[in-house]
């Protein structure tokens, strides 16, 4: 499976190559070493698993990043993602907007690109992402939800036997 990320205007924006279904529904286990290619070519991977939970009316997404030493969280506004099972291809809109969660500290980052932009999105959209990035510090903060210890727990056990690569 692959999970697709493209700008509001259509654009490509970035593209998880390989990643693979888990035992719930919307969220996928990325293996360390699996290929991520950037819109102008450049490709990267992690040095260490992570889990991508999505909701499918959510304008949002959480990487739960399995860190040897912690679980830190990379967030993205986002449309909610659509499933293409035909071509086994999870893709949604990169709205500009991104909430960090690293070292007990909560940030936005991004906010001039969507600054920027926000006026290029739907109206609908700025709304949805000024509830969405709210709703994610607010969870982040009172550590409940995707940022709880308890999901953090179930899905390093889960991923316990893939960490190798899958």
């Amino acid at each position: 499976m692959r999970l697709v990320s493209r700008k509001a205007w259509g654009s490509a924006h970035r593209v998880w190559e390989r990643v693979a279904p888990t035992d719930h529904p919307w969220a996928f286990w990325i293996a360390a070493g699996w290929p991520v290619m950037e819109a102008d070519g450049r490709r990267w991977s992690s040095a260490y698993p992570v889990v991508g939970l999505f909701w499918p009316d959510r304008f949002y997404q959480v990487f739960l990043l399995l860190k040897d030493d912690a679980t830190e969280y990379y967030c993205n506004l986002i449309t909610p993602p659509v499933y293409r099972p035909g071509e086994r291809v999870i893709s949604f809109v990169d709205l500009d907007l991104d909430v960090v969660i690293a070292d007990g500290r909560v940030q936005v980052l991004d906010e001039d690109e969507y600054a920027l932009r926000r006026r290029q999105y739907p109206e609908a959209w700025q709304t949805a992402v000024t509830q969405a990035s709210a709703e994610l510090i607010r969870l982040a903060n009172e550590r409940r939800g995707p940022f709880s210890t308890e999901t953090a727990t179930r899905w390093r056990q889960w991923s316990g036997g893939r960490r190798a690569g899958g």
